[in-house]
């Protein structure tokens, strides 16, 4: 398998440093505000990772951390009139909520920074006293220049890095790019804890090198983000760690690229962002999560409704086409058949294959429609088993294409229905009663009434097909 690395910049055999296992560790949110699609990304590309990875037999270790301290924190609470403690527990519960939706892996560890003041002060201790860092009237800064491998993660020059905006401004720094590993306390309402150079709290960078290395070790396998984060933040994590402990502290960087928007970056400042609620009104969780995959983890991808909405039409085809051909295959799924079934074995090479490459799901994905074609085609029960098996394990692989009740237990098509019955109010208890009532109309021959009913039911998006076997329920696109 191979990825590529950050560092460096180039594609390299990813190998762990013991042998089947894996420490990962994701910035999580800085918790002053509600997740965002363009944190979704980030999670859903990692979530793929990590999901990857443990089919591929590793034992993961995934650590996500919260950021709950920090200055963006103190001021909304004040401007809420919340202690920060309040504030930040408000949306890591509102983070909880958002992202339930999706089907994630849970961390193993998912640190928060105000439980891990001890661990930071010990570390912060060991970059003073290697000569690392210097104290100013109680706020303790990281002297760059001490760190001969400075920019390696990003390979920018220092004019670029200080031309680049996320530098804090200071007139106690000795270099404008030193950083901040403690900020004494400036206002009676700020979290504070006492330290050995002054009661305050840590910087921002501190708090992830801390954490990881607290829950996976002073050197482990991966850290990622999002790519907005390779400068400042990576950089000085680089900096700090490996001046405290004179060891690599990273082998591999994975970062996700950015999130566009009429091609300006997804952020809360250019106020572009769109919130996790607000698409789920309209369009399915896993088709978010496919159109984020359907692009490779590191490429910008330009985020649209056009594009949920060309996403969301070729999973409705596919997932509804599938459960025709089962049907039409009279497959029974509580034979255990699809158990029995071992997967075609051409398609999961195929599928591994690009997924060894740099997780590159976009051509993955391509092998699992290309290989939906072929059975169709051949028209045979057992090609369609095999291929049904093959969806099992690119669903294990993934999270994404076991939405069959044999895989899952649960069926896109009948969960989007629903949800459409719900965004319109109404139950599908309801909907399914309409169509009964439709059905005996039909029966009847009172066409014009039940084709009044038809088109009530598609005004909530849900088209009505009649098949020998009775009317269907299919999400119109």
């Amino acid at each position: 398998m191979k990825v590529r690395n950050t560092l460096g910049g180039k594609v390299e055999i990813f190998e762990p440093i013991e042998k089947g296992k894996v420490g990962i560790y994701v910035c999580g949110l800085t918790v002053y505000d509600r997740m965002h699609v363009g944190h979704l990304r980030t999670f859903v590309s990692f979530d793929i990772i990590i999901r990857y990875l443990k089919f591929k037999g590793y034992k993961v270790s995934f650590v996500r951390n919260f950021t709950d301290i920090d200055d963006k924190i103190i001021d909304r609470a004040r401007r809420e009139g919340l202690s920060s403690r309040e504030l930040a527990e408000k949306y890591i519960n509102l983070f909880k909520k958002d992202i339930s939706h999706f089907d994630l892996v849970q961390p193993d560890f998912e640190p928060r920074v105000s439980e891990h003041i001890e661990d930071i002060v010990e570390l912060i201790k060991r970059i003073l006293e290697k000569g690392h860092g210097y104290i100013v009237d109680g706020d303790v800064f990281f002297d760059i220049d001490s760190f001969p491998g400075y920019g390696k993660l990003s390979g920018m020059t220092k004019e670029n890095m200080l031309a680049g905006a996320r530098v804090e401004p200071s007139e106690k720094k000795r270099n404008p790019l030193d950083f901040a590993l403690w900020k004494s306390k400036k206002y009676p309402d700020e979290p504070s804890w006492k330290a050995p150079w002054g009661e305050g709290r840590p910087g921002w960078h501190i708090e992830c090198s801390a954490m990881s290395m607290k829950y996976l070790g002073e050197t482990f396998d991966i850290h990622g983000g999002g790519i907005d984060l390779v400068f400042p933040h990576h950089e000085n994590e680089i900096a700090q760690s490996e001046s405290a402990t004179g060891k690599k502290f990273v082998n591999y960087w994975l970062h996700v690229g950015h999130l566009t928007i009429e091609g300006e970056k997804m952020s809360k400042s250019l106020g572009n962002i769109i919130s996790i609620d607000k698409i789920l009104e309209d369009f399915h969780p896993e088709v978010v999560k496919f159109s984020f995959a359907r692009s490779h983890y590191r490429s910008p991808l330009e985020f649209s409704r056009d594009m949920l909405k060309k996403d969301e039409k070729t999973l409705v085809n596919f997932y509804y086409t599938l459960e025709m051909e089962m049907q039409k295959a009279r497959i029974n799924i509580e034979s255990g058949d699809i158990e029995r079934i071992p997967p075609e074995g051409d398609y999961l090479k195929k599928f591994t294959d690009f997924m060894d490459e740099d997780f590159n799901t976009s051509s993955a994905f391509s092998v699992v429609f290309s290989a939906f074609d072929e059975v169709r085609k051949s028209g045979s029960k057992n090609d369609l088993l095999k291929f049904i098996a093959f969806l099992k394990e690119v669903w294990r692989a993934t999270g994404l294409f076991g939405s069959i009740i044999p895989i899952s237990g649960k069926s896109f098509i009948d969960e989007e229905v629903k949800r459409r019955c719900r965004k319109s109010g109404f139950t599908y208890e309801e909907i399914c009663k309409l169509i009964e009532k439709r059905e005996e109309l039909r029966r009847q021959r009172k066409f014009r009434e039940a084709d009044e009913i038809r088109k009530k039911i598609l005004e909530i998006g849900v088209y009505l097909q009649d098949t020998p076997e009775g009317t269907k329920t299919i999400p119109y696109v």
